[in-house]
């Protein structure tokens, strides 16, 4: 289970984080995390968290998402069967966008009068999920399991897609392990 959140009141050394480069908005506001646990990116860069995302975007992150974060880690191995529930019970009015690296899932994947999860041949095929906010929960059954088509083992980055969303600690991994 994958819960967003979007309104966290963090502090470091007894003083409020500030939000992050280009989330002055107040629906922007606050801090971000999966299910409790945040790592923005600003920190494991080594960045102030109001440095221009102009001058971040630029950046290497394939070498920064390397090891453990602090930001969940879900673990499975390669050709598992995969469901992930993702929710947003509560916070801003801001929409997300969640993506997950390397795999895809079916719209709508269920069956026997839409009573169990399973292969849904009607089905759109989706690789990332628009419009979480407030309230939002979503049910993916990934297609091909764990590694995505090609049963590949690694770490894949699942994420916000709105960079100051993922700059301020909306993002983890989905290690697949042999």
């Amino acid at each position: 289970m994958l819960i967003f959140q979007d309104d966290l009141n963090l502090q470091q050394r007894g003083m409020p984080v500030p939000n992050t480069a280009q989330s002055e908005d107040p629906e922007d506001s606050g801090q971000k995390a999966f299910n409790y646990k945040t790592e923005p990116m600003w920190t494991r860069m080594g960045f102030a968290p109001a440095t221009a995302l102009e001058l971040t975007l630029n950046e290497d992150f394939s070498s920064v998402l390397q090891g453990n974060s602090e930001t969940p880690i879900f673990k499975s191995k390669v050709g598992d069967s995969v469901r992930l529930r993702v929710l947003h019970p509560g916070g801003h009015a801001r929409n997300h966008v969640f993506q997950l690296h390397g795999h895809g899932w079916q719209e709508e994947p269920y069956t026997n009068g839409s009573t169990v999860m399973g292969k849904n041949d009607w089905s759109e095929w989706k690789g990332c999920e628009a419009g979480i906010d407030a309230g939002s929960h979503l049910n993916l059954l990934l297609t091909n399991g764990a590694g995505g088509y090609y049963g590949m083992p690694g770490d894949y980055l699942f994420r916000d897609q709105a960079s100051f969303q993922f700059d301020n600690g909306l993002w983890g991994v989905f290690r697949v392990e042999k």
